[in-house]
């Protein structure tokens, strides 16, 4: 671990980046197509408001299974074979969802793609904090992040491309198609990612664990050393054994009890607030900007842009968070897109609705991969896969299923103003839960962040 934690940034590095990247790239297009396919459905099937909020969240009642299924599963068979079981599923029935023309089995399709997306969802994020050092996991989780948001426009351009070049009943099946092809890329994740060293140490896989650090050591330029050893990191491992050794055992209760309860509650706050500005940008805007009188092509294209500039903020939120801390920055994101919020209830000019938008894009989505990586660094390795599945679970139930059900219905009575009033009250509940409970983990091991009392 004292080796890992002084590798600076490196070719390997880089490359484990791209390869969890690409597994969040097709995740990306398989869940954010299904904005345009609900406004393509709507249209030519004549979908009521609650047949929207089931086609808009089913795919995300399988995601909050699939994640609360896969913490259990990638803490005990590894987090590179679940997340290649996750991506394969995800992928074949996003294939298979075109075949026929029949809501029930869309809807049957999206919900078990969306349990194979669940068990990816958390990987990615999971698996840097396990590899990268603590001075660059924020960035490395940004960028990878970043990837993921930006990778929304593919979906977009997709969509718009089959709507203006199909007739519709032909336009909604083109997306799944295009979905499913990256099936192929398996083969490769499974031949070049590495399994998380962490893991492997925890099962006494040491060989293996000193293959991946000599080969990020050579790619770094870095000698090898067996009998270097970090002072810090050696007292974070002391208490962390320390601590192990009062649990009863690793299991999904501990997250109820000191010290991970309050940091739970603080994570889920804050990734459920997130994932509502992030749901509301992918699958309600391009109905909401129809109701401005955008042509349904143009606003699908408008939305991909959104998640373009949201990328582009979770690039800058990555060193800041780095550097500042991520209560501070994570807060300052939030206070700018509540404050956004509040200006788009009260304005009725497009310019300005597109201008004051793109701030929400930005920081609103912008905040995801802290969130995301701040749950990782709550837990021991042994409670992580757990922990973070969990999370993933429980937010995605508030941000995504619930919230995305209803929204539906405040779009429908209550108009665009009630959705946003609705968001800013989210993200003031995470922010004063955050600074009431949450602990600063910027620049920490994960063993010292898991292992220390709640500040």
């Amino acid at each position: 671990i004292s080796r890992m934690e002084r590798m600076p940034l490196n070719k390997a590095l880089l490359t484990l980046v791209g390869l969890l990247s690409w597994c969040w790239v097709m995740e990306a297009f398989d869940l954010g197509m299904i904005g345009q396919v609900v406004a393509v459905l709507k249209k030519i099937w004549d979908l009521d408001a609650s047949t929207l909020g089931l086609l808009g969240s089913c795919s995300t009642a399988g995601v909050v299974i699939g994640t609360a299924s896969a913490g259990f599963l990638t803490d005990r068979f590894g987090r590179k074979r679940i997340l290649l079981w996750g991506v394969f599923i995800f992928t074949f029935f996003t294939l298979i969802g075109s075949l026929y023309e029949n809501l029930a089995w869309i809807v049957t399709m999206r919900f078990i793609g969306g349990l194979g997306a669940g068990a990816v969802f958390p990987l990615p994020y999971l698996m840097l904090s396990e590899i990268a050092p603590a001075k660059h996991r924020g960035i490395l989780v940004c960028i990878c992040n970043a990837i993921l948001t930006a990778s929304y426009l593919l979906p977009t351009l997709c969509g718009s491309w089959a709507i203006n070049n199909f007739s519709l009943d032909v336009a909604w099946r083109v997306p799944f198609i295009v979905g499913g092809l990256p099936i192929v890329t398996i083969y490769f994740l499974h031949r070049w990612l590495p399994e998380s060293p962490r893991w492997l140490m925890r099962r006494g896989r040491h060989d293996e664990v000193r293959q991946l650090v000599e080969r990020l050591e050579k790619s770094a330029g870095i000698e090898h050393d067996d009998t270097f050893i970090n002072p810090d990191v050696l007292r974070s491992l002391e208490q962390a054994a320390a601590a192990e050794r009062t649990r009863t055992g690793a299991s999904w209760k501990a997250l109820f009890r000191a010290p991970y309860l309050s940091r739970s509650l603080v994570s889920w706050s804050m990734y459920s607030a997130g994932l509502i500005t992030w749901y509301v940008v992918m699958v309600y805007v391009p109905t909401i900007l129809t109701t401005y009188g955008f042509q349904l092509s143009n606003s699908v294209i408008l939305t991909g842009c959104m998640m373009v500039i949201g990328g582009a903020g979770s690039v800058v939120i990555g060193p800041l968070a780095d550097k500042y801390g991520r209560k501070p920055i994570w807060s300052l994101y939030v206070i700018i897109t509540i404050i956004s919020l509040f200006l788009l209830t009260s304005t009725d000019s497009i310019p300005m609705l597109l201008f004051i938008g793109s701030f929400v894009a930005f920081f609103g989505t912008g905040i995801m991969p802290v969130c995301k990586v701040y749950i990782a660094e709550q837990y021991p390795t042994e409670l992580r896969g757990v922990g973070t599945g969990f999370g993933e679970a429980v937010s995605r139930v508030v941000g995504g299923v619930l919230a995305t059900y209803y929204l539906a219905f405040f779009l429908s009575f209550g108009g665009v103003k009630g959705v946003f009033t609705f968001m800013a009250v989210a993200f003031a509940i995470a922010i004063i839960a955050l600074w009431i409970w949450g602990q600063e983990t910027a620049r920490r091991s994960v063993e010292d962040t898991s292992a220390a009392p709640q500040k």
